[in-house]
């Protein structure tokens, strides 16, 4: 019997510039030790490097930068040192920043086995097309897996999410965040009495139907200027008689639904 691989997906994340990475997360490291020790060369044997490395290393990305990151302190009772100035904060601050929103993906990615699904998710995010804006309204955890309730404008989305990925994003009530539904996810009828065990539905009216050689593409206008795009099989165009105009209900399954936390 053979062994089940266990890959993951893994990855690190730099500022470059040109090309050239100039600030990753040991130089990152580095600034937050200037600001614990006030010292350089303090910082730079906490992180078993040498001064003339460590002062490198914030003289590039100085210059890179354009700012002054590191200042240094004369005189005192310890006879001086370095701190971060109010630009080295924000700087670091910029990068956990980044960082998170990188750490978040590559979970999106390690948790989805279905790849197309993912790239749908972040096309239709740039098009706008199926991506609500909203907040957590609340969050139901289980055993395995937590259903968010998210508010966007006058109806509210929900989202099954495992409770690895609610950890790691560290959602809670009130944040704000991009809901991407994937067009094919969807389930479309003109009746409304129909029983599914979907949790999610629009209704709105159809905008415009794009026929292709299988499948059309169904848009939809919903509330507060929202659109809907749904994917459907020409065959199902026809047998609903969908045309501009008519009225339609969609159904979603709260696991399609994928979250992004906007920071």
């Amino acid at each position: 019997m053979k062994n089940k691989n266990n890959y993951k997906v893994d990855g690190r994340f730099w500022f470059t510039n040109n090309g050239k990475y100039f600030a990753g997360s040991g130089r990152i490291e580095l600034l937050k030790n200037i600001k614990e020790t006030g010292s350089i060369s303090k910082a730079a044997k906490a992180m078993g490097m040498s001064y003339k490395a460590a002062w490198d290393s914030v003289d590039v990305m100085n210059k890179i930068t354009g700012a002054s990151l590191v200042s240094r302190v004369s005189g005192g009772k310890n006879g001086g040192g370095s701190v971060l100035t109010e630009e080295g904060i924000k700087f670091v601050e910029q990068y956990e920043k980044y960082e998170r929103l990188f750490e978040e993906f590559l979970l999106l990615m390690d948790e989805n086995n279905d790849i197309d699904h993912i790239k749908s998710g972040l096309l239709l995010k740039s098009s706008a097309d199926n991506c609500f804006s909203g907040r957590v309204a609340s969050i139901s955890e289980g055993a395995v897996n937590a259903m968010v309730e998210i508010a966007v404008a006058s109806f509210t989305i929900y989202a099954a999410v495992s409770k690895t990925s609610l950890e790691k994003m560290e959602l809670k009530i009130g944040d704000s965040v991009d809901v991407l539904i994937k067009s094919s996810d969807m389930i479309l009828s003109m009746d409304d009495s129909i029983n599914l065990s979907c949790r999610n539905s629009f209704t709105g009216m159809v905008s415009a139907v794009k026929n292709g050689a299988v499948n059309s593409e169904v848009y939809i206008n919903l509330e507060e200027n929202y659109k809907l795009c749904v994917m459907v099989t020409n065959d199902s165009v026809k047998s609903l008689n969908i045309t501009y105009g008519t009225n339609l209900k969609a159904y979603y399954n709260a696991s399609s639904a994928l979250l992004i936390k906007r920071i």
